[in-house]
């Protein structure tokens, strides 16, 4: 199996030294695998997609916006 490290940002390292390595492994492990699936499934929508990377920006910006009006009128 591969390894890969990563930097720990000092407030989460206290809570890392607190916990069991293997739970922490198999956690660290289980989320490490959700996320690359979710990647790989956006990387298969996106391969068959038509939008240039400015229109799809801009469909993401229309989003934002819209989404925004949205929650500001349930504030």
């Amino acid at each position: 199996m591969g390894e890969i490290v990563i930097p720990i940002p000092e407030e989460l390292e206290e809570d890392f030294k607190k916990l069991n390595p293997l739970l922490l492994q198999l956690a660290i492990q289980k989320l490490v695998r959700e996320k690359l699936q979710g990647f790989v499934e956006a990387e298969k929508l996106l391969s068959k997609s038509k939008l240039t990377e400015e229109e799809a920006l801009e469909l993401g910006r229309e989003v934002n916006r819209s989404l925004a009006k949205k929650y500001e009128g349930l504030r």
